[in-house]
Parts: C-alpha cells; sequence; structure tokens
C-alpha cells in the first residue's frame, strides 16, 4: 500500500532487499529517493517491494516498465541516441562477433576489429556503457582494453574461443559474460572453453536469460552454485515479435523483469533481489541504485505473491 502527503510517500509490505534480505517495512520516499527504511517485528507480508530491475540487454524496450524494469540498456549493433528517460546506455552487441557463433544476429551485419571505431566508442562512453566482442577476433585483446581503459564495460559473447583466449580477454580487462552458455563453445572434459573459464573467473559478471527457454534450469542452478548470486545479471534479450524461428531456434526472449526475477527466486528473494538490481547497478557503475536503503532513487518493482507486476515507480514517480 502506498499513503500519498504531497510528494511524500509511504510505502508498507513485505521488503525485499539484496543486502538485509527480505522483511515487513515501510519505505518513505521523498524527493525521488528514499528517506528512510522502517523494519517491523510483523506487518503486511505484501505486496512484495523490489528494487527496480535493471536489464542489460534489450531489443525491443516497449512497455518494458510494466514488467517491473526502471533502467535498461538499449541492444544495437550501431551507436544512436535514444529519447527514454528509463534507457541508461547502449549495449553494443557487435558487429565484432563470431560468424560461426552469430546466433539471431545475421552474419551480414559483422565485421572484423575497427580500432578507430572502438575509439569512437570509448570517447563515447556517456552512451556506450556495455560492448559485447568475441575475443578470438583478431584485434579482439586490443578493443577489450580501450574500452576498459575508457569506462565501457567489455563483455564477451557469440565465441568460440577457447578457454586461453578466453582467459586473455578477462586479463586485458573484459568483465561480463553476455548471455552464458547462449551462443558459445560448449565445454568439454579437457577444454574449458568460455563458459567454464568465465564461471570460474570471480572477476567476471555472468549475464544469464533465465525465461525458461534459453536455459535448462541445470545450467542455471550451475551458474548460481558456482558463481553465487552476488556475480550473476538477469537479463531478457526482449526482441519484438516473432522470439524464434520456424525450426523453434530462438531469436531473442520475450519474458523480462519480474518475469524472470519470479524463475531465480527459486534460489531466495534476497538473491533474486540480488541477480535483478544490485549486480546489474554494479556492472554499470550505479551506486544509487539497486537497494532498499535510504539515499537511494526511489525506483521500485511492486509486485503482489504471484510476481505479477502492481506498480513501478522511478525516482518516486509512478509508471
Amino acid at each position: 500500500m502506498i499513503d500519498r502527503a504531497g510528494s511524500r510517500h509511504t510505502l508498507e509490505g513485505l521488503l525485499v532487499d539484496p543486502i538485509e534480505g527480505s522483511f515487513p517495512g515501510a519505505l518513505v520516499v521523498e524527493g525521488g529517493r528514499i528517506a528512510e527504511v522502517e523494519r517491523r517485528e510483523s506487518g503486511a507480508e505484501e505486496p512484495l517491494v523490489f528494487p527496480g530491475f535493471i536489464d542489460l540487454q534489450v531489443y525491443d524496450p516497449s512497455e518494458l516498465a510494466a514488467t517491473g524494469v526502471t533502467g535498461y540498456l538499449l541492444a544495437t549493433r550501431t551507436v544512436r541516441e535514444v529519447d527514454d528517460p528509463l534507457c541508461l546506455g547502449l549495449h553494443l552487441e557487435g558487429p565484432f562477433l563470431n560468424p560461426e557463433a552469430a546466433g539471431a544476429i545475421p552474419v551480414e551485419e559483422l565485421r572484423t576489429v575497427d580500432l578507430a571505431l572502438v575509439e569512437e566508442w570509448a570517447s563515447a562512453h556517456d552512451l556506450v556503457r556495455l560492448v559485447t566482442l568475441a575475443p578470438e577476433i583478431p584485434f579482439a585483446l586490443v578493443a577489450i582494453e580501450h574500452l576498459a581503459a575508457a569506462g565501457v564495460v567489455a563483455a564477451l559473447g557469440h565465441t568460440l574461443a577457447n578457454g586461453l583466449t578466453t582467459q586473455a580477454a578477462v586479463d586485458a580487462g573484459a568483465r561480463f559474460a553476455t548471455h552464458l552458455w547462449n551462443a558459445m563453445k560448449p565445454p568439454r572434459a579437457r577444454a574449458p572453453g568460455p563458459v567454464l573459464t568465465l564461471l570460474l573467473d570471480e572477476r567476471v559478471t555472468i549475464g544469464l536469460i533465465p525465461d525458461g527457454r534459453h536455459l535448462h534450469p541445470a545450467a542455471e542452478e550451475l551458474a548460481v552454485r558456482v558463481a553465487g548470486p552476488e556475480r550473476i545479471a538477469l537479463t531478457s534479450d526482449r526482441v519484438p515479435p516473432p522470439q524464434h524461428r520456424p525450426d523453434g531456434s530462438l531469436l531473442g526472449g520475450d519474458r523480462s523483469g519480474a518475469a524472470v526475477v519470479k524463475r531465480m527466486a527459486r534460489f531466495g528473494l534476497r538473491e533474486a533481489a540480488l541477480m535483478g538490481s544490485l549486480v546489474p547497478a554494479r556492472v554499470l557503475g550505479l551506486g544509487d541504485r539497486g537497494r532498499l536503503a535510504p539515499g537511494q532513487r526511489a525506483d521500485l518493482a511492486v509486485l503482489a505473491p504471484d510476481f505479477s507486476v502492481l506498480r513501478v515507480l522511478a525516482a518516486g514517480e509512478d509508471l
């Protein structure tokens, strides 16, 4: 329930914080930020109040806020301005990817590394926030070094790299794995490839698409057990319809925000809040998002016990 008194809001329910866990309480929101957090010994066990979800890979942002997402990266392969207050910048998924691991990305849009273009992206780091590339492509390691030095998150994906090349990319500054398992060379007994190498390196945050289609539940659980929820960022890879080809191969996702958080809540509410809110905020260096704590932006996803979305607030205002 939300009680309003001018610009001061009080929201009661089961508060789900990624650090403190879940507890009955109330949030006082003022001036677009959380002013107070009141913990109660007993009280309302619903609605569930999460920090707003952050999605690092969205091609189709239409109606995204209705899923509880209060911030996202627009996935694209070209730099462009975006007129949407919820957009936190761009995720360039390519064009420097391995054509043999292109997945749903048209092969004709892929190219070899152009370091002049990489420098343009680095100089636009306020807009270009994350770049996915395949580390085995010639000059990819140099590109990773330039991006990381400029504060752009270098991510690995759409790759058939071996373990040594993957490790070299992380050593060069790569810090994110784009939709782990998907469009990646699978591990084998004596060849860990990118999947196991990235899972085991504590410097890397793991992106997962836990929509029930992209990954088997066992693959989700393995990632959570090995990396821990502190290193996992949930994403949707949300694309316009259709989301799959006639042969059933996937072109992207259609489940975002509360839908993917609900599936991962089997590991715990606190853990779901970590993976859906705080970890992606940390990937982008956003220190004022992802928590239910005083001083944080009042970006909130208010959910029913079945995880249906009741209300979404960004900077304290209803979306």
